[in-house]
């Protein structure tokens, strides 16, 4: 039983090889966005250790958030990994200690300035292969639930997934039409998005080329309030808001007459000022006979509550095309808002909040929303267009998690893929469009 097998022998003197050989496509689309020389640049802090630059320990955190290590304490694996350390340059890599003690010692001005060399490379990058004079923004909160007893600003707030567990309120936006992270702000459990509302869309539009003439406005009904609606009224910002139904509203959606929609909906409108509105504005409401199943159903459509045999959602809005056309534009939202807050918790980092302190989280949330971006740029500018709407975790699969050797032959780097790699010629041809 034993004469044909062979003996094998282990040794461990590999100090170039790697499992994510296909992060290299990052390094070089980053390297030619020049992110290194721009953080440089821009980002001044007094470093306190000697082994790293602050652009190193940045662009550390950045790849590794992309590669998937999803907590701070796993990038330990990262240490015997030779080919990441020769991408970036250094010899060894920060330890899990060294990265959290980073994120504690920045301040909120050079938070500012990390966001600076975002947003320029935002602008820089908003018109490339797609000119524009409008923009949509999806604005959406979520509940970002922490564990342990000492998190600062963590409180007990709205948390429909784990009901009564101290959170963080994180507030985001999102353009629609590069389905890019725009804006976010990071606040304690117990914020209601819309005290914020005013001042955070005026930031979000504070960030728009000069070019961009027409705002768009898709929000749920954490943002339903009259002050935020009439102050988006007298901005000239079009919106769509879904609407928290009142006892007298119940009243006149059960009354209206109702025309066919699509799978089952039919759909309708009416003129109504609540108190204490300044004036009337349009609200189209579309209802739906309870059904005995809702397969395919949104997470908001089932948890909606029966009204007279029917189900209800009811938009506010200044659109003054038909009904149909203004929920047509409203359901968008679910591949905007929703899908990249998925995204975000699924396959970032978003619900791992590495540290105790306030400010070092807000950092860490900056850097984790700067490489969001930076896949959704490499994706809208080097992928071909099947690839555009995939999620980082196919992106991984694909491109980014491949074994790989660096060798040195002839005073060149050599990175050696497996033999039958599926994806050789999608990887040239990434290569190709980087270089353009």
């Amino acid at each position: 039983m034993t004469k044909g097998i062979k003996k094998f022998h282990i040794s461990f003197v590999e100090t170039a090889i790697t499992r994510f050989g296909g992060l290299f496509l990052i390094h070089q689309f980053c390297q030619k966005l020049k992110l290194k020389h721009l953080l440089q640049i821009h980002v001044r802090f007094k470093q306190y250790h000697f082994h790293y630059s602050v652009s190193e320990l940045i662009l550390f955190i950045l790849y590794y958030i992309i590669a998937g290590i999803l907590r701070v304490d796993n990038t330990r694996s990262l240490q015997f990994n030779g080919v990441f350390k020769k991408l970036l340059g250094v010899k060894t890599f920060p330890n899990p200690t060294t990265i959290r003690r980073f994120l504690r010692k920045l301040p909120p001005k050079v938070i500012r300035q990390i966001v600076k060399v975002h947003d320029l490379l935002q602008e820089k990058l908003f018109f490339v292969r797609c000119p524009q004079t409008s923009v949509i923004f999806d604005l959406d909160p979520t509940a970002i639930t922490v564990y342990g007893k000492r998190i600062q600003r963590a409180k007990r707030g709205y948390n429909p997934k784990k009901r009564g567990r101290k959170c963080y309120c994180l507030i985001l936006c999102f353009e629609d039409n590069h389905q890019e992270f725009w804006y976010g702000s990071l606040q304690s459990g117990n914020t209601n998005a819309i005290t914020l509302a005013r001042g955070f869309i005026k930031k979000c539009k504070a960030k728009l080329p000069k070019p961009v003439k027409r705002i768009r406005v898709r929000a749920d009904a954490s943002f339903y309030d009259h002050k935020f609606i009439e102050f988006l009224d007298d901005e000239g910002i079009l919106y769509t808001i879904e609407a928290q139904k009142s006892g007298s509203m119940q009243n006149i959606i059960w009354s209206l007459k109702y025309q066919p929609y699509k799978d089952g909906w039919e759909i309708s409108e009416f003129t109504y000022q609540p108190f204490p509105w300044k004036r009337p504005h349009r609200f189209v409401v579309k209802r739906h006979p309870v059904p005995e199943k809702r397969e395919g159903w949104t997470q908001l459509e089932l948890n909606l509550t029966p009204i007279k045999g029917y189900l209800y959602r009811v938009l506010v809005t200044n659109l003054t095309t038909k009904p149909r056309h203004v929920w047509n534009f409203h359901h968008q939202r679910a591949r905007g808002a929703e899908l990249n807050i998925k995204e975000l918790k699924w396959n970032y980092p978003l619900t791992k909040i590495p540290t105790q302190s306030y400010t070092a989280n807000i950092a860490y949330l900056q850097l984790l929303l700067f490489a969001f971006n930076i896949v959704n740029w490499f994706k809208r500018l080097c992928l071909p267009e099947e690839f555009r709407y995939k999620t980082l975790q196919t992106i991984r699969q694909d491109l980014i998690s491949v074994p790989a050797k660096l060798v040195v032959s002839g005073h060149k780097n050599i990175l050696k893929f497996p033999i039958g790699y599926p994806y050789k010629d999608l990887f040239f041809q990434v290569m190709k469009k980087i270089k353009k």
